[in-house]
């Protein structure tokens, strides 16, 4: 397996309502990411049929066990972007006792990255940042958090409420009202659409 890098999308299970994930696939296609097909024992579902599959376990507040089949878990998606060789969406419960739940988005890091680096390629970096700002006019999302796989975790919602900086390899988009902690990162406000703080990692 390659290494990947990771964009995160975070929500509060208070906003989930039975057409929470096919008004957010269709979100995700205006955004730019098109349906491809299921991934692996998955890969002839419909989007309609996952869709349906992750509605019902977000629904439950499924959160895979330890001694459960990985099978019973959510169905991850396969998309078209950029033209990027893989990009691939799924699912994670793993803030069940705050309320939250997350969307992965990852890419090889190797599509994103400079050869041998941990610099991200400037066309990469700008499709990234397109990206987050689509998904972001997406109202129920509620950060967007960006790291590479080595990277710590992203923080949850109730760090980023508190100040704590959120991870940003290389953006992050934010509510105004977590205020960014003064790290260095370019803060830029966003105005068109939904407001909300662009972060973009100087270094």
């Amino acid at each position: 397996m390659p290494a990947y890098f990771e964009m995160s999308l975070q929500f509060l299970r208070k906003d989930l309502g039975p057409d929470f994930i096919a008004n957010f696939d269709a979100h995700l296609e205006r955004s730019g990411l098109r349906f491809s097909s299921g991934c692996w024992e998955d890969a002839g579902l419909s989007q309609a049929e996952i869709a349906a599959w992750n509605q019902k376990k977000l629904d439950s507040d499924f959160v895979l066990g330890y001694t459960t089949h990985c099978s019973n878990d959510y169905k991850q998606t396969l998309y078209s972007f950029g033209g990027y060789g893989e990009v691939r969406g799924y699912w994670m419960n793993q803030y069940p006792a705050e309320g939250a739940f997350t969307y992965l988005i990852i890419i090889p890091e190797s599509e994103v990255l400079e050869e041998g680096i941990s610099i991200f390629r400037p066309q990469a970096a700008a499709e990234l940042t397109e990206l987050a700002k689509g998904l972001w006019q997406f109202p129920l999302v509620r950060a967007i958090q960006t790291g590479l796989e080595m990277a710590d975790p992203p923080l949850s919602l109730a760090e980023l409420r508190r100040g704590l900086p959120p991870d940003l390899s290389p953006l992050a988009v934010v509510e105004r009202d977590c205020h960014p902690y003064d790290d260095g990162s370019q803060v830029i406000e966003l105005t068109q659409g939904r407001p909300g703080l662009l972060l973009l990692d100087n270094e």
